[in-house]
C-alpha cells in the first residue's frame, strides 16, 4: 500500500471529475440554449405563415447567437486563452438581440 499515491490518486481524480463536470455543465448550457433558441425562432415565422427556409435560416442565426452570448459570458477556465473567429455582422446582431438571462442558484429551498 502506498497511502502517498493512493491519495494523489484520488486528489487528481476529483480534480479530473470537477473540471469534467465544468465542461459538461457549459455543454448544456449551450446545448440547452441553442435548441431552444433555434425552436422558438423557427417556430414563430412558421406560425406567422413564413417559408420553411427563412424560419430555419432565422432560428439557426439565434441559436448561434445564443451561444456566442452564452461562451463570452462564460468566466471560469474553461475557455480562458481560446480564439474564437466570428463574422462582424454576428457582434451587431448579438447587442441588438434581446437575450434574458436566467441564473439558476444552487441553493435548495
Amino acid at each position: 500500500m502506498d497511502p502517498l499515491g493512493d491519495l494523489a490518486a484520488f486528489v487528481l481524480g476529483r480534480i479530473k471529475q470537477g473540471l469534467y463536470a465544468q465542461w459538461l455543465k457549459f455543454l448544456f448550457e449551450l446545448g440547452f440554449s441553442a435548441v431552444v433558441s433555434f425552436l422558438v425562432m423557427t417556430g414563430i415565422p412558421l406560425v406567422a405563415g413564413e417559408s420553411a427556409g427563412f424560419a430555419i435560416g432565422d432560428g439557426m442565426l439565434w441559436a448561434g447567437m445564443a451561444m456566442v452570448y452564452l461562451f463570452r459570458r462564460e468566466r471560469s477556465k474553461l475557455t480562458a486563452g481560446m480564439i474564437v473567429a466570428l463574422p462582424g455582422d454576428e457582434a451587431a446582431k448579438e447587442l441588438a438581440a434581446s437575450f434574458q438571462t436566467i441564473e439558476k442558484t444552487d441553493k435548495e429551498k
